[in-house]
């Protein structure tokens, strides 16, 4: 659970020991030497029964509000988000913007990983204290936003748009649709491996934020100006980014021990029973034998070969 949402409840269940507190005192009224008042009657003008549905309306509205707040990273979150208005850092302390934090941020996830990252860990990074970051932040998790979007923009920044927007055919430097998803699929790949700490993040979130919606844009836009339909556009799309990142996370897992299990592999396959594992016998040696970029390269091709014969096969069904 993200901090402002924790500090939310908290305060929420302050809001509500209090109502249960009135609601106590309406039921058991305290005494009072002039007037004598018993339970229901008017005390202050108001009385028991009016305090105990104002309460209950209070608890209602608090629930519902709390319901409305937007999970970071959320299209309601997005929508909703506006730049902070930057305050004064103070005496001594100067100011720090935006991009400074949000770079900061990806070296330190980079090195100890979204999990370890923290507040405390960012506001010494740089030199600052953590009321500097809340003043652009409600979070850690938001923050954690900005860097996943920081790490796409990574993707744009080295695209050539010539790459992406490529006509039926061949393009003007000699680009298909089929490599250009290639590569753009071998560069999104690249940027995974270098910046590993945010594959938790992907998986847990959608990206959407400025650079996200680009690189889907783009994405998008390379299948429907070679005849896509735009349902099997967005399914192409999402399969080839979700190739990617399922290959990202599973190498990035078992990268330390790659190698020499490899070889343990090949002399465990070798020294099975050939009788009860025909197949495996036969083919063993070169189940381990494939670097990771033949790998990566090899799995990509059938997915773009498959949707290849899949656009053929739509325009076809609709007489194109």
């Amino acid at each position: 659970m993200c901090g402002s949402h924790f500090q939310r409840l908290i305060v929420y269940f302050l809001f509500r020991i209090r109502c249960i507190h009135k609601l106590f005192l309406s039921t058991n009224p305290i005494p009072r030497q002039a007037g004598k008042q018993t339970n229901g009657d008017s005390v202050g003008g108001t009385t028991g029964a009016s305090r105990k549905r104002s309460c209950w309306a209070y608890n209602l509205r608090m629930t519902e509000d709390l319901k409305c707040q937007a999970v970071p990273g959320s299209p309601r979150w997005w929508t909703n988000r506006a730049p902070r208005v930057e305050k004064s850092a103070g005496r001594g302390r100067p100011s720090v913007s935006v991009e400074r934090i949000v770079a900061t941020a990806l070296e330190a996830v980079d090195e100890v990983g979204a999990q370890a990252f923290n507040m405390r860990m960012l506001a010494e990074r740089l030199g600052s204290g953590t009321a500097t970051l809340y003043r652009h932040f409600a979070s850690k998790d938001e923050i954690l936003i900005y860097v996943v979007d920081s790490v796409l923009g990574e993707l744009l920044a080295d695209q050539p748009e010539a790459v992406e927007l490529v006509p039926q055919g061949q393009g003007s430097e000699g680009y298909s649709w089929q490599k250009a998803c290639a590569s753009g699929a071998e560069r999104l790949y690249g940027v995974l491996r270098r910046h590993p700490g945010i594959l938790p993040l992907l998986v847990s979130q959608i990206p959407i934020g400025p650079n996200g919606l680009k690189r889907r844009e783009q994405g998008i836009a390379l299948f429907l100006a070679n005849g896509f339909p735009a349902e099997l556009a967005a399914r192409a799309y999402t399969s080839v980014a979700h190739y990617v990142l399922g290959f990202a996370i599973q190498q990035h897992s078992s990268a330390s021990s790659e190698a020499a299990e490899g070889e343990e592999l090949v002399e465990f396959f070798a020294a099975l029973d050939a009788s009860e594992y025909p197949a495996i016998a036969t083919a063993g040696r070169h189940l381990p034998g494939v670097s990771v970029e033949e790998e990566f390269r090899f799995g990509l091709k059938l997915i773009i070969d498959g949707l290849e014969l899949a656009a053929s096969a739509w325009r076809k069904a609709d007489g194109c």
